[in-house]
């Protein structure tokens, strides 16, 4: 049992073994350690351990292959660990790399009809549905990981499912795009507006930085819309949520001119307080609330 104390003392989970990374001369390396230890050593440079174990470093990377080592000592013992993974070769200059930077257009969702339905103000709460979809699900589709290796998924289905309680506290009906950990195609979830007969579609997430930034230095909610009335339901959502930012994004899911959508994500869990936050119950239940009140001031036009 102390052997295999020893060996768990400290791991990595981002990157996985084998992973292969975009170029990128610099990159976040995420785990966790249950030695009590109060700091990590990556690449020779003294990384603070979190209360839960969890650990974010940023160290430099180099194209091909390569090994990173984590190293901790706690009460006269010492855990050392590797990993290996692939960075891409440096891409070539494009000769039309000026084009390369142009925004992408994007089309709304071909089932949503051209014009904004009217504001449900004037419904009761009984008589008005949501979808809430949990991102990411199923074997493939695992979303971001947190230093201890839990899945984005999980986080989501936890959420939703307290978002779900809160709005139904409220008296909204409540339609999930997933009330398990199963895969969805992306353009399904927002059909569910239609199947459901919904008046607004939220999807809920949790955040993850590009590859090549400091995952321990960066956290923050943000509500994203695409349209202006996916925008006043997110902003009302985002004032809810406190320091959250209400932002503009063209994903799949907030594109629609006739329903109300927006896109949370609620904290990053590649940052190891936002690790614990997720899956801490009671800070849980406080973004739920925050979700439902939000939306519920959206409903009153507040």
């Amino acid at each position: 049992m102390i052997l295999a104390s020893l060996l768990m003392a400290v791991a990595i989970a981002v990157p996985k073994p084998g992973q292969k990374l975009p170029y990128i001369e610099h990159g976040y390396i995420l785990g966790s350690t249950d030695s009590g230890a109060t700091n990590v050593v990556v690449q020779g440079k003294s990384f603070p351990v979190y209360r839960t174990g969890a650990w974010a470093a940023y160290v430099d990377l180099k194209e091909g292959e390569n090994t990173v080592t984590v190293s901790c000592d706690w009460e006269g013992h010492h855990s050392e660990t590797s990993q290996t993974f692939h960075v891409a070769a440096k891409p070539k200059p494009r000769p039309d790399a000026a084009a390369v930077g142009a925004e992408r257009v994007y089309t709304k969702l071909d089932y949503a009809a051209d014009e904004a339905r009217p504001h449900p103000r004037d419904k009761a709460p009984g008589d008005i549905t949501v979808v809430l979809d949990p991102g990411h699900g199923g074997p493939v589709d695992l979303g971001c990981i947190s230093p201890h290796g839990w899945c984005e998924k999980e986080a989501n289905l936890l959420l939703a499912k307290a978002v779900e309680e809160e709005l139904g506290r409220l008296g909204y009906k409540v339609v999930m795009t997933r009330e398990e950990d199963k895969a969805l195609p992306l353009y399904e979830r927002p059909k569910t507006i239609y199947t459901a007969k919904a008046d607004a579609f939220i999807s809920i997430h949790h955040n993850a930085p590009a590859a090549d930034r400091d995952a321990g230095n960066i956290r923050y909610a943000a509500v994203y819309s695409w349209n202006p009335i996916g925008e006043a339901m997110a902003k009302a959502i985002s004032k809810r949520m406190g320091e959250a930012r209400s932002m503009h994004a063209n994903f799949a899911v907030t594109r629609n001119p006739e329903v109300p959508s927006c896109l949370v994500e609620a904290d990053f869990i590649t940052h190891p307080e936002g690790e614990e936050t997720a899956w801490d119950k009671e800070s849980r239940s406080r973004m739920a609330a925050a979700i439902a009140e939000g939306f519920a001031d959206w409903h009153k036009g507040r």
